[in-house]
């Protein structure tokens, strides 16, 4: 089982990480449209900092309209750092306009036109096998199908596949799409077949189904709201600006807490090699502690290992 950190790290994440006592290497996804970021992931892949890294077509920009991508100029680049990738997400158009509602043509023309990007893209790759489709909430699940039967020309059939589960819904919604999504697996004729799930923000809808792997970029998020995630108190605010009303969720927990509470977290971020005043003061500080608190977490409740009664969202 896999999590994949979605973006970058910078120097001073890196060295903080470093820091962390029994440090283990992380997983990281990073967007083709970013290029100096995958160079700087690549040395950190020979400095043992990095493990894996997955590449990311950038097809949500393309879908926000902020970036264009050559599909022929991706595989070029894919291949000239074959090497260093131990995955790919294929180049896929993203049902519908973005922000607005969906057809039932924008789902059957997402899965077409996804299909045939991976069909044109997977011989032309060194490493075709790399090459994951994806597919997408709301389309149909004949699309799923063909993904599972599909063989290439030498008999081989697709050891991978990547889910979008409706991450413009509700934790709920997305529980029991993937419920259908996995039980429609484990009934097809490729079974075993391995699964992504992009953007998966909750731990608890991870601990739910048997995904091989997945991504967010939580840590990110939470570090930005001047929070950071704790094992046992899940996600707290360090925040010292002024309430009102409308901000009652970024109340402070230093404020807040009572003294056992927090100590405890401050221990707990005391042995990560940092302090409280660290975390803050500094979001890469806020975005180191999280990241280890998901790795922890995740190995304590590995993907598939229980039926949570109500899921918990990282944010």
């Amino acid at each position: 089982m896999v999590y994949y950190f979605s973006g970058s790290l910078t120097e001073e994440m890196v060295e903080m990480l470093t820091n962390v006592p029994g440090y283990e290497p992380i997983d990281v996804l990073v967007s083709q449209l970013d290029r100096n970021a995958i160079k700087g992931m690549i040395k950190r892949q020979s400095d043992g900092i990095i493990r894996q890294l997955f590449i990311d077509s950038g097809a949500f920009s393309v879908h926000t309209g902020k970036a264009t991508v050559d599909c022929d100029e991706y595989i070029s680049y894919l291949n000239s750092i074959d090497e260093h990738i131990h995955l790919i997400a294929q180049l896929d158009t993203i049902p519908g306009n973005f922000g607005q509602s969906k057809s039932k043509e924008d789902y059957e023309n997402s899965a077409k036109l996804s299909w045939e990007n991976f069909l044109y893209m997977y011989p032309k790759l060194k490493s075709p096998e790399k090459l994951m489709p994806v597919f997408h909430y709301g389309e149909s699940f004949d699309a799923l199908k063909n993904m599972l039967e599909w063989e290439d020309e030498t008999g081989r059939r697709l050891s991978y596949v990547g889910i979008s589960p409706a991450n413009d819904t509700g934790q709920n919604i997305k529980n029991r799409y993937m419920e259908n999504v996995y039980d429609f697996i484990a009934k097809s004729s490729n079974p075993d077949i391995k699964s992504h799930l992009y953007g998966m923000t909750s731990l608890d809808g991870l601990a739910r189904v048997p995904a091989y792997s997945a991504d967010s970029i939580s840590h990110r998020l939470i570090s930005g709201y001047n929070k950071i995630l704790h094992p046992k108190y899940g996600v707290i605010s360090l925040s010292q600006r002024t309430r009102t009303s409308k901000t009652k969720s970024n109340q402070s927990f230093v404020d807040t807490a009572d003294e056992v509470a927090l100590k405890e977290v401050a221990d707990y971020i005391e042995e990560l090699g940092l302090t409280l005043e660290q975390a803050m003061e500094s979001s890469s500080a806020r975005v180191v502690i999280t990241m280890v608190s998901i790795q922890r977490m995740i190995k304590a409740n590995p993907f598939g290992s229980k039926q949570p009664k109500k899921p918990m969202r990282l944010f």
